[in-house]
């Protein structure tokens, strides 16, 4: 059994996820951990597919070769090697938001704030948007803290007042997700 991290992109339109599940699906690939977003008209997937004993590596890219080639979508394959397959992703314990007046810097102030701390940066998402009194930035972080909660808190305070940017920081309810 192999796996392969995809990569997938092209402009958005209905249906990308079921045609590159459809061409997954022929082979018999299973789709085993996956992120997709839309940002500004483009559509982006990144997935860890299984592939089964029988299917290789370049019976996945003749399948995929023709998706491309139908769809117009970029896709690019990268095999696993074990050790990244047996690695997991840390699970977040905390969502940090910030918000503000939209300005150069913001992701860097952050993450180097909670690199410094050995904090990991799970998922991250961004926006900006415009309103009558300038552009505002939204961007939401999943962090793995453990138990270096309070030192992030002080630290991104520190952020908050420099970027003069509303900065909190919320504990993960296991139960909601």
């Amino acid at each position: 059994m192999s796996y392969v991290l995809l990569s997938v992109s092209g402009h958005d339109r209905p249906g990308i996820v079921r045609d590159v599940s459809e061409a997954l699906l022929h082979i018999h690939a299973n789709v085993e951990d996956s992120s997709m977003t839309a940002l500004r008209g483009r559509f982006t997937i990144m997935m860890i597919v299984r592939l089964p004993e029988q299917e290789t590596l370049a019976e996945l890219k003749a399948s995929l070769a023709d998706l491309e080639q139908r769809s117009g979508l970029t896709i690019q394959s990268q095999p696993l090697s074990a050790d990244e397959v047996a690695c997991t992703a840390p699970e977040p314990d905390h969502v940090v938001t910030v918000s503000g007046a939209d300005k150069i810097g913001i992701v860097h102030a952050v993450t180097e704030a909670l690199a410094k701390l050995n904090v990991s940066v799970v998922d991250l998402s961004t926006r900006s948007h415009a309103s009558e009194d300038g552009d505002i930035y939204m961007m939401a972080l999943e962090v793995a803290a453990a138990d270096r909660v309070e030192e992030m808190r002080k630290a991104l305070e520190g952020v908050s007042k420099t970027l003069a940017v509303d900065v909190d920081v919320h504990a993960i309810d296991s139960q909601v997700l």
